[in-house]
């Protein structure tokens, strides 16, 4: 097959914002960060649990509807690890980042000359390309949400399945960690006057807080969102216990290091399937998933003009439910 043909020809570059170059160089400067996430798997930071979890849930969206053998498209695909994923499956997988240094870093990793540098709202590949598309922990990060979601519409082809991730904004859980970061501004002066100051040594500099602007999502506005961009919602899971940047961090990964420790043991005495299906069943539960850190939802393209109509009443349904 010539891949070649599948890429959109050279167009006008995007316009890169302040706020978009900020993106590419916060992502730019974390690849060794990210692939962390990656790099041990026994006892995994509670980032990297989320990050886990996160393409646990995707795969398993899109196993159930896209058979393997389809062309799939990781926008946003950082080291390239969902993507490696998605192609041990058997599906033909490309992947774009806006961020050079993960583009090479994913190139040489995977050995795969699939990877190329792309703006999520500017996809380098030609209309109707895909049979579906994932796009994690990005939508977040752009100013607007309707470019990207018009991209990814593009170049899925008819009848196809899109993944999208994005931080709840229901969830309390970035609300705790604002306060822990507040805390600990609070205090640090007065515990580096004791370790430090008292006896004449000079405290570190604290690390510089990321500019980068997150935005969040209550759910029912977001699939109304994204039924006005032309998809419709089939699916959602909500799951993530947080990621906590604050120096208080290290209490929260300490916690959910003993919780590995004891769901393996749970593992071990009742087996892998009867916690997999309570998972499942907790990050589907209205009543509770709402807690939880970031929501998956899995979109199909809404195609005529019928479709656009019923969508329309689900939004009505949505605001009364």
């Amino acid at each position: 097959m010539n891949h070649s043909a599948l890429v959109k020809p050279p167009a006008e570059e995007p316009q890169v914002t302040d706020s978009k170059q900020l993106v590419k160089s916060h992502f730019s400067e974390r690849v060794g960060e990210w692939a962390a996430n990656f790099s041990d798997l026994e006892l995994p930071s509670l980032d990297a649990q989320n990050v886990i979890s996160r393409h646990r849930f995707t795969l398993e969206m899109l196993e159930g509807v896209i058979p393997p053998g389809s062309k799939v498209l990781d926008v946003g695909c950082g080291t390239g690890d969902m993507a490696a994923r998605l192609a041990e499956r058997g599906y033909e997988v490309w992947g774009v980042d806006i961020a050079e240094p993960m583009i090479r870093y994913a190139s040489h990793r995977h050995k795969s000359c699939r990877f190329r540098v792309g703006d999520a709202e500017s996809i380098p590949f030609e209309d109707d390309t895909f049979d579906a598309v994932v796009c994690l922990g990005v939508i977040e990060y752009l100013a607007d949400d309707a470019p990207a979601l018009s991209e990814i519409r593009r170049v899925l082809k008819p009848g196809g399945s899109a993944v999208v991730s994005t931080p709840s904004a229901a969830s309390p859980l970035p609300r705790m960690d604002r306060l822990c970061v507040q805390l600990v501004a609070v205090v640090r002066p007065l515990y580096h006057l004791v370790k430090y100051r008292l006896r004449g040594q000079r405290p570190p500099v604290p690390p510089t807080a990321s500019t980068v602007t997150i935005r969040r999502y209550y759910l029912g506005k977001w699939r109304r969102t994204l039924r006005s961009c032309g998809f419709t919602c089939e699916e959602s899971v909500c799951h993530g216990w947080g990621w906590y940047r604050s120096e208080l961090g290290f209490v929260f990964d300490f916690v959910s290091r003993g919780a590995a420790l004891s769901r393996r043991g749970l593992e071990r005495c009742f087996g892998r399937a009867p916690l997999s299906r309570a998972k499942n069943v907790l990050v589907r539960s209205r009543l509770l998933s709402w807690l939880a850190w970031e929501q998956i939802v899995r979109l199909s393209v809404l195609k005529s003009g019928i479709l656009m109509i019923s969508a329309n009443w689900f939004e009505v349904f949505d605001a009364v439910l």
